[in-house]
């Protein structure tokens, strides 16, 4: 499931691998959002529960399985709380080196938030 609102999940998306660049972004943006999945806690959020605000967030664990990219990429099985309480996966760094032009709007807004 793909998450494009103004809650605090941030790039919960889903492109087709036809709009996959075939060179990475590796710029300022792409180096904030990297350094914030760094600083991150691990951890699982209830993205697909539209009425989660992000509280639900619990550290540690981890869901049973993972999601793949339509290009091969896989996730980890967890979810990551950025220090400014947006919660993530592990792709969005892929996705903003990857899937930059794919990305809708609102994700990028919530993106620049941490920049």
């Amino acid at each position: 499931m793909h998450r494009i609102d103004n809650s605090k999940f941030l790039l919960y998306i889903e492109p087709t691998i036809d709009q996959k660049s075939k060179l990475p972004v590796n710029d300022n943006i792409t180096k904030v959002v990297e350094l914030a999945l760094n600083k991150s806690i691990k951890g699982v959020a209830h993205y697909s529960d539209i009425d989660d605000d992000g509280s639900k967030f619990r550290k540690g664990g981890g869901w049973k399985g993972w999601h793949t990219t339509d290009c091969g990429q896989r996730s980890s099985s967890n979810d990551y709380l950025l220090g400014n309480g947006m919660i993530t996966n592990n792709l969005c760094v892929f996705y903003l080196q990857y899937y930059r032009n794919a990305i809708p709007e609102s994700e990028m807004n919530k993106v620049m938030k941490l920049c």
